[in-house]
């Protein structure tokens, strides 16, 4: 009989073979169900008692990241709570470069995946990117930056800052001396993206209210 501790042993054994090997292969969706069942040192039929292929690996993957992610957020939002006026984007920034550094295998794989083979995990890294980006938008102070714009289209802005986020986390978990400078580069576009979208929301309303009889 198969115990609940040893599935969920299984289960992250395959996901953490699938990672050590795209990692320096730099390519998940070329991997092998035999090839991985032989790095987690299970038998090739183990694999289909935890994942119906190597989309629904990748997938699982994806939402690991996810959760990791939005753990690490909430734990700074709690953190700094009582402070209605922090501006937390600096501090979002740091934590997730932080969680990168101390994580570098499931967010190398993830961005090398952003426009890999496998559509189901490319799906999950937008769903991902999307959960993320309404989480971070939940915070009043973030919204309070953009003030006026639609709750949709401030969650496009954080989709877009997300995406550049995580291709430069890699940069930063792979040029460990140059770290100061890749958070420091975040940190601007993060205010370009910011001051862009409060701009063009500016010059909407005012393009409407010059139309208005």
């Amino acid at each position: 009989m198969t115990t609940n501790a040893s599935t969920i042993h299984g289960r992250t054994r395959l996901i953490e073979a699938a990672l050590n090997l795209s990692y320096h292969r730099r390519s998940f969706s070329s991997l092998g169900i035999r090839e991985i069942t032989r790095e987690a040192k299970l038998s090739a039929p183990a694999f289909y008692r935890h994942f119906e292929d190597l989309a629904d690996l990748g997938t699982a993957v994806i939402l690991e990241v996810e959760k990791a992610v939005l753990d690490a957020f909430t734990e700074v939002r709690i953190s700094t709570a009582k402070e209605a006026d922090l501006d937390i984007r600096p501090m979002l920034v740091k934590r997730f470069f932080d969680w990168a550094a101390e994580n570098p295998k499931p967010v190398v794989v993830g961005a090398s995946e952003a426009f890999g083979a496998l559509e189901r995990m490319r799906d999950g890294l937008k769903k991902t990117i999307r959960a993320i980006s309404e989480d971070i938008c939940s915070d009043n102070r973030i919204a309070a930056l953009l003030p006026g714009l639609p709750k949709e289209e401030m969650i496009e802005v954080l989709e877009v800052l997300a995406q550049n986020v995580l291709f430069m986390a890699v940069e930063y978990v792979e040029k460990p001396d140059q770290r100061q400078a890749i958070y420091d580069k975040a940190l601007r576009i993060v205010a370009v993206i910011f001051a862009g979208a409060h701009a063009t929301h500016a010059m909407k309303l005012e393009q409407e209210n010059n139309q208005a009889p």
